[in-house]
């Protein structure tokens, strides 16, 4: 790859964005993964804050080459459409503020849209990271099964989730921005448009970041709740509603499965059984929160 460095004076080839709402130890973290890159002198980090009550001034301290932007408007689309409109690079690279970048992820996300045909879009794998290795709860056990199964995303569903996503900066131009009006779902919506005006998608699979599992009951239904809010925000009819509702009633077959899978030394049967019940939960606060947002409340962003 010695063939994508250049001198220092030169517009970086890489802007990397991240939106942050309240999160300054994790993104600590992400911020000394980034700057430790293969390729690092050749891309830019841009925290876009979103309007966080913490005081960011010591991690901002700490990392004075990150261009630090502000974006008022609720929702991490909004800070991301920020981020990108002050971009300089050549590709644009999208994580979050809790994810923990592999050393090679830039260098291995970028070289796809290096070539003559490249992809409309790169997404990377997720590796759910856990507290521990045993002794699980049934909410952590749920969502390192769950999880985020980038590779069917990108090659069934057309999209990738933004915690790992690249793209030229010409195609974002020619696509668009993220849609603000959503506050979950937007790298859906913007991936199956990319994948309809520019072609398709690419997974790869050694373009790597971490995100830590959740590991209580109302980190996991925060998600839910966003996920509902997504639904509502893409498909707001009560036709749709009635039918997401309805998608919902039967168990969840692919998590039960994905939690049946889990090797044993990390959790037993008793603990799976658990998780797996906690799976049908969270359908059900599916259902709650579509229906709710439907009669009238407003979707969040966490």
């Amino acid at each position: 790859m010695d063939d994508i460095r250049a001198d220092a004076g030169h517009a970086p080839l890489i802007s990397v964005i991240i939106p942050v709402y309240n999160d300054t130890a994790r993104l600590s973290l992400c911020l000394g993964l980034l700057q430790a890159q293969t390729i690092a002198d050749r891309a830019e980090i841009i925290v876009v804050d979103n309007g966080s009550t913490e005081d960011l001034s010591a991690v901002k301290s700490r990392f004075g080459t990150v261009r630090w932007l502000h974006e008022a408007k609720p929702g991490s689309y909004a800070a991301r459409n920020t981020g990108i409109n002050a971009a300089c690079g050549h590709i644009l690279a999208f994580t979050d503020s809790d994810c923990l970048p592999a050393p090679d992820w830039l260098e291995q996300g970028i070289a796809p849209l290096m070539g003559d045909n490249p992809p409309s879009f790169v997404g990377g794998a997720i590796d759910l990271v856990t507290t521990r290795p045993s002794g699980l709860s049934p909410a952590e056990l749920f969502d390192l099964a769950s999880g985020f199964p980038q590779h069917r995303f990108v090659e069934h569903v057309h999209f990738a989730m933004t915690a790992n996503m690249l793209t030229l900066a010409n195609t974002m131009k020619w696509v668009g921005p993220f849609a603000t009006t959503m506050k979950s779902g937007g790298d859906r919506e913007w991936g199956n448009r990319a994948w309809s005006m520019v072609g398709p998608g690419r997974y790869v699979d050694a373009a790597r970041v971490g995100h830590p599992t959740r590991s209580s009951p109302p980190e996991v239904l925060k998600r839910v709740r966003r996920v509902a809010g997504g639904e509502r925000d893409r498909k707001p009819g009560w036709r749709d509603c009635l039918a997401f509702c309805a998608r919902q009633l039967p168990p969840p077959r692919r998590a039960i499965l994905d939690i049946a899978a889990i090797n044993p030394a990390r959790a037993s049967w008793p603990a799976k059984a658990g998780a797996m019940l906690f799976a049908y939960r969270t359908r059900l606060a599916l259902i709650r929160y579509r229906l709710e947002l439907q009669f009238g409340g407003e979707s969040t962003r966490s």
